[in-house]
């Protein structure tokens, strides 16, 4: 299989192409300043800065670059989230004994109303 032909990891596009329709290099310019800033995005997201040009254009061209990327996570990601969320949920538990023990069942309550409102509003937005 030629080189070009070839999937590459970490390609965010895959256009349309015939598997005989090989990639070519293209010359395109940019400012000292401009490619520093392509720089840092690959490296941020693990690529070639050329991935990330041809990521760009390939979007752009396609009438996709307004949208947002699918929101994934690693399985480290998950893990440190649900790690995250027993310690918040066990701090909860002994804060709310402690609030219920000083008489401020009306504070307790009204913090439990604002969880649940955030939650709420929260949801709506990744739904939409």
């Amino acid at each position: 299989m030629p080189r070009s032909d070839r999937k590459r990891s970490g390609t965010g596009s895959k256009p349309n192409r015939k598997r005989c329709d090989a990639r070519k290099p293209r010359s395109i310019r940019f400012a000292d300043s401009e490619w520093k800033l392509v720089e840092r995005a690959a490296a941020r997201h693990g690529i070639p800065a050329g991935e990330v040009v041809r990521a760009g254009a390939l979007a752009l061209a396609e009438d996709r670059l307004g949208e947002p990327p699918p929101a994934t996570l690693s399985k480290g990601h998950a893990a440190l989230v649900e790690a995250t969320y027993r310690l918040v949920y066990v701090m909860a538990t002994l804060r709310r004994e402690d609030l219920l023990d000083a008489g401020r069942e009306n504070e307790l309550c009204d913090l439990i109303a604002e969880a649940r409102r955030t939650m709420t509003e929260t949801m709506e937005e990744s739904a939409s």
